[in-house]
């Protein structure tokens, strides 16, 4: 075995599995690497055809810290927003990448996937060398590993471009992870060496999403299973190299987060009774746990759950917390070095468990996403992993177990097929929409964009009254929706009836008297209808509420310039999603 393979603390105990690829020498090594790459690559290579979903047009393609001129100042100094609303998220790192995105593809999305798709496979790779680090087991190591590139519950962060926040920041965290494994086994100028390595990488991570903030009590975990005797002075002397860096990039993330965003937070937290919090807590950790146990079929994007304390849910919440604890304590007696796996998952859960604004009615309770388990998944996919590898052992001889062999290899197929399925309907926008109105608890704002996105879709490709349903069917859900207001005003405007349009984009504009391209578009209309003055009026407020927009300063100048013939009927407004 390589020196590169051994982990620091502990050596490999005597062959577990196959020669060819858990043997000594480089070239096992090799295969399992090659292994690792190409195989999920294989399978998740179909996420390269796959379009701009959901607000990706929005976040991605149309935010102008994205698309507009370079200014690092800027990019450093603004939260994340769609369109002007302003969401209380950081993710400066992840705007650099869009803009990285686009000046290498454009706006083919192709290469936005495959930038993502490459980040994947960077974290399947850092997960096995971080797994092999803190368990000392090849075999365990790369199982988890090869579980964690097919992991069915990924579709979501892989298969949607804006799931580039879960892929980046997790990659860096465990790059974190990996220097701090190092500096806790070299010696201390080394290890400050490796600290400041952690705590850089750390500070990235936290850059791209704010989740990450759990490592240093995470890692505390690892602390704690190291720790042996002496004087506790002496013990916090040796951990400083690891936490004093980890402690340094938390201050400076929040100064930069304090002069971006203005405060810590940004967006509500859980304001319900601290009975019904911690009842909420376990019962939302029991249905990631399922969704990793036994991800749905289809879809389960932004689904709302809404917890109330029913014995059913209190049985529910009691069984999960004596399954952690007992893990816990199953773990630090017999399985030290897997202790830390076992508290990863709560602990990286803990950010969307607890910044997630809960109250007790369906609309309204906790938001559960699938791409939040993309962190979390690297623990469970270490314990599976360590779990599987000792069922592929034949106990007290060399070689393995038949039927372990093939209970592994079902379950990599099962992962991969079911991966496959899930990952449809996101390769195009209407699947996506059409597959989020057929799941259950989609909370109410959720159901109102996905009506008005498939109706932009169906806008976009002239399927004129399949448009006209989803619009009406958004507005029926929620009728002050300036958005669906402009959309049936651009509807007609593009069937050659921009005087009926008018009454639709007067409407969005009066819930919205800023809603910058509602104006163009009735702009547009009354330039339709040959009447001059009005259009320019409409122009000039589209350009006061949006200066930088050069489809609103171009249909003012030609207003302005009288250059289009009474009646012709002008571009057909402008959507929006």
């Amino acid at each position: 075995m390589t020196g590169e393979d051994r982990p620091p603390a502990e050596r490999r105990p005597a062959a577990e599995m196959p020669g060819w690829l858990f043997g000594p020498g480089t070239t096992p090594r090799a295969r399992r690497l090659l292994l690792l790459v190409l195989v999920p690559a294989l399978i998740l290579a179909g996420t390269l055809r796959f379009d701009f979903v959901f607000d990706d047009n929005l976040v991605v393609l149309g935010d102008r810290l994205v698309t507009g001129q370079f200014n690092l100042r800027e990019i450093f100094g603004s939260e994340v927003r769609v369109e002007d609303v302003t969401l209380g998220y950081y993710r400066p790192l992840v705007t650099l990448l869009y803009r990285a995105d686009r000046a290498l593809w454009g706006t083919n999305p192709a290469g936005y996937h495959l930038t993502n798709l490459l980040w994947h496979l960077l974290a399947t790779i850092l997960v096995y060398r971080v797994a092999f680090l803190t368990t000392g087991r090849l075999a365990a190591a790369w199982t988890g590993a090869t579980l964690f590139a097919l992991l069915p519950a990924h579709t979501e962060a892989i298969g949607w471009i804006q799931g580039r926040t879960d892929l980046v920041s997790t990659t860096l965290l465990l790059l974190a992870l990996l220097a701090l494994l190092h500096a806790q086994a070299s010696g201390a100028r080394a290890g400050w060496r490796w600290g400041a390595l952690g705590g850089l990488t750390f500070l990235a991570a936290l850059l791209a999403k704010e989740s990450v903030v759990p490592l240093p009590l995470a890692w505390g975990m690892w602390e704690l299973s190291a720790a042996g005797a002496g004087r506790w002075r002496a013990r916090l002397a040796a951990m400083a190299p690891r936490v004093v860096p980890l402690v340094l990039a938390g201050v400076v993330y929040w100064l930069f987060r304090r002069w971006a965003v203005g405060d810590l937070v940004g967006f509500p937290m859980s304001l319900s009774p601290l009975p019904l919090r911690a009842l909420a807590l376990f019962f939302v950790l029991a249905e990631y746990g399922r969704v990793l146990l036994f991800p749905d079929l289809g879809l389960n994007l932004f689904r709302a759950l809404s917890v109330t304390p029913t014995p059913l849910t209190l049985a529910i919440s009691l069984a999960v917390a004596g399954i952690l604890v007992g893990g816990l304590v199953a773990a630090w007696r017999w399985a030290r070095s897997l202790f830390p796996w076992v508290a990863w998952v709560p602990i990286t859960l803990s950010v969307p468990l607890l910044f997630i604004l809960y109250a007790p009615a369906p609309e309204t309770g906790f938001m559960t996403a699938e791409r939040f388990l993309y962190l979390p998944s690297v623990g469970w996919c270490v314990l599976l992993g360590s779990l599987l590898a000792r069922a592929v052992e034949r106990p007290g001889r060399m070689g393995v177990s038949g039927w372990g062999l093939a209970t592994l290899s079902g379950v990599f197929v099962g992962y991969a097929g079911l991966t496959l399925l899930r990952l449809l309907p996101w390769a195009d926008a209407a699947d996506l929409y059409v597959a989020m109105k057929a799941q259950a608890d989609v909370p109410l704002a959720v159901r109102v964009l996905v009506h008005n996105n498939l109706g932009k879709v169906y806008l976009d490709r002239s399927e004129f009254a399949e448009a006209r349903e989803e619009f009406q069917a958004a507005l029926r859900l929620k009728p002050t929706y300036a958005f669906a207001h402009n959309n049936l005003g651009v509807l007609l405007i593009r069937q050659g009836q921009p005087v009926e349009a008018r009454r639709w984009l007067e409407t969005a504009i009066r819930l919205d008297p800023t809603y910058a391209d509602a104006l163009g578009n009735l702009g547009a209309a009354y330039e339709a209808t040959g009447d001059l003055a009005a259009a320019r009026a409409a122009y000039e407020a589209g350009v006061r509420a949006a200066p930088g927009s050069a489809w609103l300063a171009g249909g003012l100048a030609r207003v302005q310039a009288e250059a289009v013939p009474r009646g012709a009927p002008q571009a057909g407004g402008r959507g929006e999603r």
